[in-house]
């Protein structure tokens, strides 16, 4: 894991270059989670640019790797619940 003066890298998710990663930025003393896409070994100064297919396995995998807190994790799957479209009741 990555250690800069500007954070400490606490945990990521990487696919091909996407990341997803959660950091401790030192001066807040706060985690924050950062999307990014590296190349070659470097974070590009560009923001992270994918498909809902491409998205997807990313936060799979940043799942799987404890990049998100599990009060995180639930209050996704709340919202993810709570934002369902309702069907008719014709349907």
């Amino acid at each position: 894991m990555r250690d800069t003066d500007y954070a400490k890298e606490l945990a990521r998710a990487d696919i091909g270059g996407h990341r997803i990663e959660r950091l401790l930025i030192k001066s807040k003393n706060e985690e924050e989670i950062r999307f990014s896409w590296w190349t070659n070994g470097r974070m590009a100064n560009r923001p992270l640019d994918l498909s809902e297919a491409g998205l997807l396995p990313l936060m799979k995998e940043a799942i799987r790797e404890r990049v998100f807190s599990d009060a995180f994790l639930r209050d996704l799957h709340s919202a993810l619940y709570d934002c369902r479209p309702v069907r008719a009741a014709t349907d």
